[in-house]
């Protein structure tokens, strides 16, 4: 009930802010829950997929989506997710130790929060200062790729990050609910790719990402519904807030 209920929570934030189904989900399980490394990696991964897919299409049908950008991305991002696939399986199957697959999930969500901190407390002068368009392919190919490794590796990177890629890669003022809809389906592939891995590989527990599901799927639909009417200032600094602690936690637990 537990699970049901912190995946409720984060589902609603992932609906409303594309952030949240790794970066805070996957430190849950390991210090809150106490589930193993790998496995919480492994069984956050599938949920990610599901719960984000649903968010993607109710965004969508709201025509949300940027979708020439979205193509480069997730080439780069299905590349980099089989790579990091191969590193974590081979890992497990070759060690007992799993202590320090902790080390880069703290370091990719710490990344996380400063970026979204970055873009949601600096001026927006500075922030769009960035902005390189949608014709920036090779970036698009570089930064899905590096999205791809880290998602695979920690299950954290398409949401924070993804969203920071997809801030500088956007035309200025695009709508955060375009920015909010690509970057949930930005995570279903390379999601997907390393979740099926680790499934046939025996990494996932079933009933506990059954748990995630039923709290998770009615919170992102209800965020996506929801996400045109908060403010994505605001959201993206308790999110942020968020993060930072959980790298806490994970760092002393």
């Amino acid at each position: 009930m537990e699970v049901t209920v912190a995946a409720l929570a984060v589902g609603l934030l992932v609906g409303l802010t594309g952030v949240g189904a790794g970066a805070l989900m996957t430190p849950l399980l390991i210090v809150v829950f106490g589930v193993s490394a790998p496995v919480a990696i492994a069984t956050d991964l599938l949920y990610a997929t599901i719960t984000k897919l649903v968010g993607g299409v109710a965004h969508m049908r709201s025509g949300h989506i940027q979708w020439k950008l979205l193509r480069p991305l997730w080439v780069g991002g299905v590349v980099g997710a089989a790579v990091g696939t191969v590193v974590v399986i081979t890992t497990v199957q070759t060690t007992d130790s799993f202590d320090w697959l902790k080390y880069p999930l703290a370091a990719l969500i710490a990344l996380a929060a400063v970026s979204l901190f970055r873009r949601h407390l600096l001026p927006s002068s500075q922030v769009s200062a960035g902005h390189r368009g949608e014709g920036s392919r090779g970036l698009a190919l570089a930064g899905g790729a590096g999205i791809g490794v880290g998602v695979a590796m920690t299950s954290v990177g398409a949401g924070a990050l993804g969203m920071a890629l997809l801030t500088k890669l956007s035309p200025r003022d695009t709508p955060s609910q375009r920015l909010v809809g690509t970057d949930l389906l930005l995570a279903v592939p390379i999601a997907l790719l390393a979740g099926v891995s680790y499934l046939v590989a025996g990494l996932v527990d079933f009933s506990l990402l059954v748990s995630l599901l039923v709290g998770s799927l009615p919170g992102v639909l209800l965020g996506s519904v929801l996400s045109t009417r908060f403010s994505s200032r605001y959201l993206g600094v308790v999110v942020a807030a968020a993060l930072s602690a959980a790298v806490v936690a994970l760092l002393v637990s």
